[in-house]
């Protein structure tokens, strides 16, 4: 498995380009905006790009879905709570931008739900709390946590649908569970992992 990190979009967040070396498909998590990394990444490694997956729906994450989409035919992955935020400019905070950024999902998945992707086994973890519908996606010893967990900081939980108390019972029951030695890709910062997040994280 190969994962490119490329910061994306006005705001510059995180997004993940992954893919099977194997079989050169792949997937991208949370692609900001329109970056020529994007393009290049899946021209020269001729990666067959198959899913979009969204963490969550808030503008930073979502700016280049619909682009990565017409460019590449692959289909977008959420969970149905996100749904309203997908589809809604002012609840995504597109509309704050001057943008009105609106899509409905292909593939819906719940929680503990798993695909198959080359010969990579994702699973969906759904962690509400920073948005009502967040998920962290899980690849072998890699965590892609979106907005949920930073390097020593958690998401913010004052916009639509955050609620800290959920936040911090989503990482604990659900992130804190897993391996110490998974490596956690967030969507903003650095990367970093369960153990070091579990003896160090101030807030949760």
């Amino acid at each position: 498995m190969k994962i490119v990190k490329m910061a994306t979009g006005p705001l510059q967040v995180n997004s993940y380009m992954v893919w099977d070396e194997e079989t050169n498909k792949g997937f991208i998590v949370d692609p900001g905006g329109y970056s020529p990394k994007i393009e290049q990444t899946i021209k020269e490694n001729n990666i067959d790009l198959e899913y979009i997956i969204l963490t969550h729906g808030h503008v930073d994450h979502i700016g280049g879905v619909e682009w990565v989409k017409a460019v590449t035919g692959a289909k977008i992955v959420g969970t149905e709570e996100e749904v309203e935020m997908f589809e809604n400019s002012r609840i995504n905070m597109s509309a704050d931008f001057g943008e009105s950024i609106t899509f409905s999902p292909d593939v819906i998945v719940d929680d503990m739900d798993t695909m198959k992707i080359g010969n990579m086994e994702l699973l969906f973890i759904k962690t509400p709390g920073h948005s009502k519908g967040g998920m962290c996606i899980k690849v072998d010893k890699a965590l892609f946590s979106g907005d949920t967990l930073f390097h020593s900081s958690v998401g913010r939980t004052d916009f639509y649908g955050g609620s800290m108390p959920t936040l911090v019972k989503s990482i604990k029951e659900k992130l804190f569970t897993l391996d110490d030695d998974v490596k956690v890709f967030p969507g903003h910062m650095g990367t970093t992992t369960i153990g070091y997040e579990k003896e160090h994280n101030p807030f949760v």
